[in-house]
């Protein structure tokens, strides 16, 4: 079974880059734009395995985003991986604090990426 994964991000670079970052795993790979549109993507994807969710999104926030999947039954054990240029100190252990899974600092160490979706999904090597 392929893993199916979310990237939630606004900047158009950057999530081209975070989509060739993980050509090497075998992944379905979904992409949303801003809050809204990753919610709808999660309802049409019920059987994602890993969100990979920027917090400075227009329109709602990655925050009010998590926040809203975390209170739907559906989702609230989909892993969610904050990924935010927010790196200052404090910023890691309040998105920790508010139940995120884990959290990735821009700009993306790959190293680090490929750490998590490992991790997450279960992936040897």
């Amino acid at each position: 079974m392929r893993h199916k994964i979310l990237i939630v991000e606004d900047n158009a670079i950057n999530l081209d880059l975070i989509t060739a970052m993980l050509e090497p795993f075998d992944l379905d790979i979904i992409t949303a734009e801003d809050g809204y549109e990753a919610l709808k993507k999660t309802d049409e994807n019920p059987d994602i395995s890993l969100i990979l969710l920027d917090i400075g999104l227009p329109g709602i926030d990655g925050i009010e985003v998590f926040k809203r999947l975390k209170c739907n039954e559906a989702y609230k054990d989909i892993p969610v991986i904050a990924v935010t240029a927010h790196a200052m100190a404090g910023n890691k252990e309040h998105l920790m604090s508010l139940g995120f899974n884990d959290f990735i600092a821009k700009p993306i160490d790959k190293n680090i990426l490929y750490e998590k979706i490992r991790e997450y999904l279960k992936i040897e090597g």
